[in-house]
C-alpha cells in the first residue's frame, strides 16, 4: 500500500471510531505521518449542545470535561484498534482542543516509523 492510500484509509478509520464512540464525527479530518509520529487534525468537533453550553466560562469548562473524561474512557479501545490498523504499537498519545476553533489535534508517538525514508 502506498503512503496516500494508507493515510486515506487511516483517515477513514480516525472518522468512524469517532462517529461509533460519540455519535458524530468531525466535519473534516487531515493525517499527516512523520516517520514514527502521526498527527491528526479535526475540525468541525463541537455538537449543538457542546456550542449552547460555551455561552459562559462554567460552560466551556464543562465542555472542555467532558471531553478529556470521554477521550480518556475510550483511549484503550481507540489505541487497540489504531494498533491493528498500523501494525504496531502507540507508545504515547496527546489530544488537545481549540473550543474557539472548533478543532483538535491528536499526536501518537508509535514503537516504529510506518513507512521507510526515501
Amino acid at each position: 500500500m502506498d503512503i496516500e492510500q494508507f493515510e486515506l484509509e487511516l483517515l477513514n478509520l480516525i472518522n468512524s471510531f469517532l462517529k461509533s464512540v460519540g455519535g458524530k464525527g468531525p466535519k473534516q479530518t487531515e493525517v499527516r505521518l512523520m516517520g514514527d509520529t502521526i498527527v491528526y487534525i479535526l475540525r468541525g468537533i463541537l455538537t449543538k449542545r457542546e456550542k449552547t453550553l460555551m455561552v459562559n466560562t462554567e460552560g466551556r469548562k464543562m465542555v472542555l470535561d467532558a471531553r478529556r473524561s470521554f477521550m480518556e474512557l475510550v483511549k484503550e479501545r481507540r489505541n487497540t484498534e489504531f494498533e491493528q490498523f498500523l501494525g504496531c504499537k502507540i507508545v504515547e498519545s496527546y489530544e488537545s482542543w481549540s473550543l474557539d476553533d472548533d478543532s483538535a489535534v491528536a499526536v501518537l508517538l508509535l514503537d516504529r516509523a510506518i513507512f521507510k525514508k526515501i
